[in-house]
């Protein structure tokens, strides 16, 4: 019974400092929060800090590990349809929900460290969805595997950005718009050539 009360506790404890810090980031830029900060948000000693998380960038990397966990296992449940925009759709939706961490992650907040590593969770799904999707349909991709997951997880991170800029934007539209972009060609989308 005490390691569940305990385990309880560090879920709580580490919860209330990965708030803290996406707060705290907002209100006034990674770079300009301290530990004692994070600490003092949380209702944490210094002491606490330390004992779950080694340096701040730690606890944000947390932050931005637990979020793409959130979205991957969204990305990946049966109740979503295989196909590339109704996993972006996933995505945008959870933007939507977590604005604030996504837009610490898309604003490069960390040196860049939280996007990077945003972007290659997103490329890990793309990755695994293209071969999948090779595989069925018995295809052989005409460039290399490796940048058509790059240029996809670089273009999704995009259009995330784009999204939280644009509040009143529909998550379902703005991946039908993109995945149709994606088919037909971005001079197609930009209005050049036939319809």
């Amino acid at each position: 019974m005490t390691a569940v009360v305990e385990d309880r506790r560090v879920r709580r404890t580490k919860a209330a400092l990965q708030r803290a810090m996406v707060e705290l980031v907002v209100e006034h830029g990674y770079h300009d929060i301290s530990i004692d900060a994070l600490a003092s948000r949380a209702d944490v000693t210094r002491a606490t800090f330390y004992a779950h998380y080694p340096t701040k960038e730690a606890l944000l990397t947390a932050v931005v590990d637990g979020f793409a966990d959130e979205v991957v296992a969204a990305i990946q449940s049966p109740d979503v349809e295989d196909a590339p925009a109704s996993r972006l759709q996933v995505l945008l939706e959870h933007a939507r929900e977590a604005g604030d961490v996504l837009g610490i992650i898309v604003r490069g907040e960390g040196d860049g460290g939280p996007l990077r590593r945003f972007t290659e969770r997103v490329e890990e799904v793309i990755a695994v969805d293209l071969a999948l999707r090779l595989a069925q349909a018995g295809a052989t991709p005409r460039v290399d595997q490796s940048l058509i997951t790059h240029a996809r997880a670089a273009e999704a991170v995009a259009v995330v950005a784009w999204f939280l800029q644009h509040p009143k934007a529909s998550p379902a539209e703005t991946a039908r718009s993109i995945e149709l972009a994606n088919r037909r060609g971005w001079d197609w989308a930009s209005g050049f050539g036939p319809d």
